[in-house]
């Protein structure tokens, strides 16, 4: 019985790569062999992007009207020393 695993397991490999070495052949065939290698390197050495999460408090009253939120009421502010004198 292990000797049937490691058999199926081993097939398994060799038809996944043969599918691999077949797809970077079209490429390679399709595109040329620079473009596929630097296409390459570039995925590489940019790594991943990280996503961003956005906070529902940071969205604008006009978005959060949009998706179904609650708008956010501004505090209101404290009187400054010009308003104070501004006075009538």
């Amino acid at each position: 019985m292990r000797a049937w695993v490691t058999t199926m397991s081993h097939v398994n490999m060799q038809v996944e790569g043969a599918i691999l070495r077949i797809s970077v052949d079209t490429l390679v065939a399709e595109h040329g062999k620079w473009r596929v290698v630097m296409a390459a390197i570039k995925a590489m050495v940019r790594g991943r992007r990280r996503v961003q999460t956005v906070r529902p408090q940071d969205l604008p009253n006009s978005v959060r009207a949009d998706i179904g939120l609650p708008t956010v009421v501004d505090p209101p502010r404290m009187p400054t020393v010009m308003m104070v004198f501004a006075r009538p």
